[in-house]
C-alpha cells in the first residue's frame, strides 16, 4: 500500500527523568505531507511536485518531476531551497521565457541560509537530483538541517547543471585549480555553479 494512503503510523517513546517517566508520541500520516510546492518551468508548465513532512523528528522530502524540455538528461541537477525574502527582486517564481535563461526566477533570491556560511553549508542545500534518460526524476531523502515549520514562503529551485557543493580545491598545487577571477570563486561559494534556474515553486501548506 502506498505510504500516502496508508493509515497513520505512530511512534511512541518513553524518556526516564529522575526516576519518573515522560511519554510522548509522534504520529506520521498521509496528512503530514502538508508542506509542498508545484514546480513550474519558465513558460508556466508544471514539471513536478515536492513534498515535505516531519518524520521521527527529521524533515523528509519527496520529489517527483520531469525536467523541462531541452534540459540535460542522464545527468545531475542542482536542487535547493531559496530564501525568497528580498522584495526588491520581486516575489516568488517570476520568469519571462522570451528573455535569457539567466534572468529566470531571480525573484526567488539566493539560497536559504542562517548567516554567512558558504555553499554546501546553507540550510537550503539539498542533494542533487538525477534525471533519467527520459527526463524523469523521483527521489526521497531526509534532512536534519531544515525545520519543516520554517519552509512556508520559501522557494524550491531546480537548476540546469550539476552542483559542486562548493567543493573546488583552489590553489597552485598540481591537484588544485586557479580561478580565472575572484568572481569564479564567489559563484562557487554562493551557488555551487549549478547553472541557470529552470524550474521553481513557492512552498505552501495545504
Amino acid at each position: 500500500m502506498n505510504k500516502l494512503t496508508r493509515k497513520a503510523l505512530s511512534l511512541a517513546a518513553v524518556v526516564t527523568i529522575g526516576g519518573g517517566a515522560l511519554s510522548f508520541t509522534e504520529t506520521a500520516s498521509a496528512n503530514d505531507w502538508r508542506y509542498k510546492t508545484v514546480l513550474r518551468s519558465a513558460d508556466g508548465a508544471k514539471v513536478g511536485t515536492v513534498w515535505f513532512k516531519s518524520r521521527n523528528w527529521h524533515t523528509e522530502v519527496r520529489v517527483v518531476l520531469t525536467v523541462p524540455g531541452g534540459s540535460a538528461v542522464d545527468a545531475f541537477h542542482g536542487f535547493h531551497i531559496h530564501a525568497n525574502n528580498d522584495p526588491a527582486n520581486g516575489d516568488g517564481c517570476i520568469a519571462d521565457p522570451t528573455l535569457g535563461s539567466n534572468t529566470w526566477f531571480v525573484s526567488a533570491d539566493g539560497h536559504w541560509k542562517a548567516g554567512t556560511e558558504t555553499h554546501g553549508a546553507h540550510l537550503g542545500d539539498m542533494p542533487s537530483l538525477y534525471a533519467n534518460p527520459d527526463g524523469s526524476v523521483e527521489a526521497r531523502f531526509t534532512i536534519d538541517r531544515i525545520d519543516r515549520s520554517q519552509l512556508a514562503g520559501k522557494a524550491v529551485m531546480l537548476h540546469a547543471g550539476a552542483d559542486n557543493f562548493g567543493n573546488v580545491p583552489v590553489g597552485v598545487a598540481a591537484d588544485q585549480y586557479t580561478a580565472n577571477s575572484p568572481a569564479a570563486s564567489t559563484k562557487t561559494q554562493n551557488t555551487g555553479n549549478a547553472g541557470d534556474r529552470i524550474a521553481c515553486g513557492v512552498i505552501g501548506s495545504g
